[in-house]
């Protein structure tokens, strides 16, 4: 037997062996990529507010949306949607929703076309006017208010969830709450404060704040500066089926915690 075949056998033995874990690995990449189109077109063609409903299109999505939270959307809302008070980013985990009620259908709609982000079916009819400044609202005209106008409504505001309010200030504050020439915060946040999810508008009567911390100081600074946050329209950048998946892991943030309260609730 010659030395080039002695050689030769086993160098012939690991190409077909190499060949051979080629051709599986191919073909698990292949299975791979089919399962993802496969599952990426269920995911587009139900409705959405239906997918956590359904475990294998959940998972799917969840997987892949958390990375994609991680990704485009942690350098606002932090790795669990996490809120920032003093730059107005609202908590994702909690059930106090700013623009509707928490669908995903909802949800994807904000990540689609964003919230005063230029797109023109984006969310932008609720801007806190700067009531300090000579022109508080750039859409239509509003009268300025004076800085004794502005402590009195922040006094009323105050004293939705606070006892140690001036009477008197609130009684004028909730006066100039309900002008309707002048002050107009009812026409946005309601005749007591409880806000309006279809045009965006806070709450004012709970304890959750999307800018500060309810004291007179941060109450005062939004009435007098004006406050208008953006979230950016994704259509466009993103495909279809991410903004999905975004949409599917942002609502997953509040269900879980709620999940969780709820359990807390019922082992006390």
């Amino acid at each position: 037997m010659s030395t080039s075949w002695k050689l030769g056998y086993p160098f012939r033995a690991t190409t077909t062996a190499l060949a051979v874990m080629l051709a599986l690995a191919l073909a698990a990449t292949f299975a791979y990529w089919w399962d993802v189109r496969n599952e990426s077109r269920r995911l587009l063609i139900n409705v959405p507010d239906a997918i956590p409903r359904n475990p294998q299109l959940n998972q799917f999505a969840m997987s892949r949306g958390r990375s994609a939270f991680t990704h485009y959307c942690a350098s606002c809302h932090g790795s669990a949607g996490q809120p920032d008070s003093l730059r107005g980013i609202p908590d994702l985990r909690d059930h106090d929703w700013l623009y509707g009620s928490g669908r995903v259908e909802e949800i994807e709609r904000v990540v689609l076309y964003g919230i005063r982000s230029g797109n023109s079916k984006g969310w932008d009819l609720a801007s806190m006017p700067a009531f300090a400044t000579r022109n508080p609202y750039r859409r239509y005209s509003t009268p300025s208010l004076t800085p004794r106008e502005i402590d009195d409504v922040t006094e009323y505001v105050y004293s939705f969830q606070h006892s140690d309010a001036d009477p008197d200030a609130a009684v004028r504050g909730k006066q100039l709450f309900d002008n309707q020439s002048r002050g107009l915060c009812w026409d946005c946040h309601g005749g007591h404060g409880q806000g309006d999810p279809g045009i965006g508008a806070p709450k004012l009567n709970d304890s959750t704040w999307l800018y500060g911390d309810g004291s007179r100081r941060s109450i005062h600074a939004s009435i007098a500066y004006g406050r208008g946050g953006s979230c950016p329209a994704w259509i466009g950048k993103l495909s279809p089926v991410t903004i999905t998946e975004l949409a599917v892991f942002t609502h997953s943030l509040s269900s879980t915690n709620a999940a969780s309260a709820n359990t807390s609730v019922a082992h006390e």
